[in-house]
């Protein structure tokens, strides 16, 4: 494959799907920053003389349905498109690729991102892949580049580099020893924290610690650091474009030996508290001068990662707490005014369903912390946990979020127990579903509605290019149940244009409500889970039952709601949530 040299610049398209919304509700952080220092890198070789680079607008990403996204790639006409591939968004991304091999079989196909790993299989075998960069990826991808323009990129050997061509497992790729080279897309104008009022900042790539469940220390063989001076160069950016929030992207903040002065200069750039910080640390070795630096610089909150308080379990993963260090730190941290949020993992090899209730236990009665995330183990590719599978026990979802169904002491039903019991230990709800939306803005440029009275003819279907990616079907009838295939003939015909769509269901009942009945739902929930994608398997766990990207509302007049009969009502709210009319003014 050769390109020319004099003809026009080759158009390369990058693309970056968001993780899915559970509802019609706003999306927000999908910063294109991987396709940030992909351009950033590139343009340092020289590459832009022969390629156009372009990121695909992040609201189309956001908001668009599969075919709407695929529709807006092929009208920018690029000649190779690059994807950045996470978890929430590989299954979707993948099949956005295969749309686009369809219309357009030569278009060349480069994924990236943490989900092209050598050990997973099943997305190389998708056949809609012609490149991928295993690993860091600027070097890999410029590399690419060069390849194609020389006429050797099926031919040429290039560290970290997978071709559909030649199948094999690509050479290792050393990261770049100077991140200087791609810090930041934000100062060479790729990126605006402006759009945001954030700043996603990377100064170290590397961990030194090698968590099992984690893929950072397959990727990074040591720690590598963006200079001083572009921190500071960064910081004033987002000063100058008004952010309001610093994302610090290290995965261990206090990692680094030079913590308190790292700390300092953080202070020195936002002396006026303009931004807020946040970022991931071990609450070991936070002393109280610590907090306070921390809290100088603005960190109002901190992310930090027990996992869980059973020796032989952190034996297992290979993440060794000192409890003691940890009491101290999150209680130096809380002193100071910074916000704690402790992570717990359920599922991890070696725990058992009465030592997972002690770490709550431990937790919920020291108070240490001031929110909790409570995780589902993943079986992540590229992790330590994953090449050990076999050989700890651990039985998990073959596709992500790759959720460990069952370990050698822990059952299924033990995983839903005790996420419930999480629940009830720190008085929360675990990722519950956003509040319904029942109200739309005709000038978004998208279908995010499209309402039908059963009792009437409907206009058809809007085209799935012009639909929403979060799609609300409100469907109105006198009598709903004389209508239920009907309803699921349109949410099929939905499922079947962009099966990785969100469905907001609507159901308004315009005479006596008490016509609809929880076997009239039961069947439309079973049309919309017949292919479940992402976040149906990400909400399997979830003890409050069948959740995931359809949701079913039943919508009656406000004064009806005084006189229902509380027996049907309790009933529907088994399948469906029941709201009052009066909502669609608020």
């Amino acid at each position: 494959m050769k390109l020319s040299t004099t003809a026009v610049a080759r158009k390369v398209l990058f693309a970056q799907l968001p993780i899915p919304p559970a509802g019609p509700s706003a999306i927000h952080g999908n910063v294109p920053l991987a396709a940030g220092y992909l351009i950033l890198h590139a343009r340092s070789r020289g590459l832009d003389k022969h390629f156009q680079f372009e990121i695909l607008p992040p609201k189309i990403c956001n908001y668009h349905s599969e075919i709407g996204i695929v529709e807006e790639i092929l009208k920018r006409e690029p000649g190779i498109v690059g994807f950045s591939c996470y978890l929430w968004n590989i299954d979707r991304t993948l099949w956005i690729a295969a749309e686009l091999k369809r219309h357009r079989p030569e278009l060349i196909i480069v994924l990236g991102g943490p989900e092209i790993t050598n050990d997973n299989a099943w997305v190389f075998a998708s056949g809609v892949i012609d490149f991928a960069a295993v690993g860091e990826g600027e070097q890999t991808f410029s590399e690419l580049l060069e390849a194609m323009l020389a006429g050797e990129a099926d031919s040429k050997l290039i560290p970290g580099l997978w071709r559909a061509t030649n199948p094999q497992v690509p050479l290792f790729r050393k990261p770049i020893a100077n991140l200087d080279d791609v810090s930041s897309p934000y100062l060479h104008g790729i990126l605006n924290a402006a759009d945001e009022k954030m700043l996603l900042l990377e100064t170290i790539r590397g961990c030194v610690f090698k968590c099992k469940f984690c893929y950072y220390p397959k990727s990074y063989d040591s720690l590598y650091f963006v200079s001083e001076e572009k921190i500071i160069a960064n910081l004033r950016h987002a000063r100058e474009a008004g952010a309001t929030e610093v994302v610090l992207l290290d995965p261990t903040l206090n990692q680094r030996k030079d913590f308190d002065g790292f700390l300092r200069l953080l202070a020195r750039e936002n002396h006026d508290k303009q931004f807020t910080y946040f970022g991931e640390l071990r609450a070991e070795g936070i002393k109280p001068e610590t907090a306070l630096l921390l809290r100088e610089a603005n960190f109002t909150e901190v992310e930090i990662g027990l996992q869980s308080i059973d020796p032989t379990t952190q034996g297992l993963m290979d993440r060794k707490n000192n409890l003691k260090a940890f009491e101290r730190g999150v209680s130096a941290l809380m002193d100071a005014g910074i916000r704690v949020k402790v992570d717990l993992i359920i599922g991890l090899p070696g725990d058992t369903v009465s030592s997972v209730r002690r770490g709550f236990e431990y937790l919920a009665s020291n108070q240490l912390f001031t929110s909790t995330q409570v995780f589902n183990l993943a079986i992540l590719p590229g992790t330590a946990f994953r090449s050990e599978a076999e050989q700890l026990g651990l039985v998990f979802q073959p596709r992500p979020p790759y959720y460990v169904l069952q370990t050698p002491t822990l059952e299924s039903s033990d995983l839903y127990e005790l996420m419930s019991d999480a629940q009830e230990a720190f008085e929360t709800e675990w990722d519950p579903f956003p509040e319904p939306k029942l109200q739309f803005d005709p000038e978004s440029g998208i279908v995010e509605c499209i309402t039908m009275d059963l009792d009437q003819e409907n206009d058809p279907l809007p085209p799935a290019g012009m639909r929403a990616q979060a799609l609300t079907l409100w469907f109105k009838s006198n009598s709903l149940s004389q209508h239920v295939e009907r309803m699921q003939s349109v949410i099929q015909q939905v499922l079947r244009d962009c099966p990785h769509s969100t469905i907001q269901l609507v159901l308004q009942p315009t005479g006596d409500p008490t016509d609809l009945t929880g076997e009239c739902v039961e069947p439309l929930l079973e049309t919309c889970y017949q292919h479940p994608n992402y976040l149906d398997r990400y909400y399997s766990l979830n003890p409050q039952g069948l959740l995931g990207s359809k949701r079913v509302l039943v919508l009656v007049e406000d004064d009806v709601m005084e006189n229902l009969d509380e027996q049907w009502a309790d009933s529907i709210e088994e399948t469906a949530t029941l709201i009052c009319n009066a909502n669609l003014a608020s």
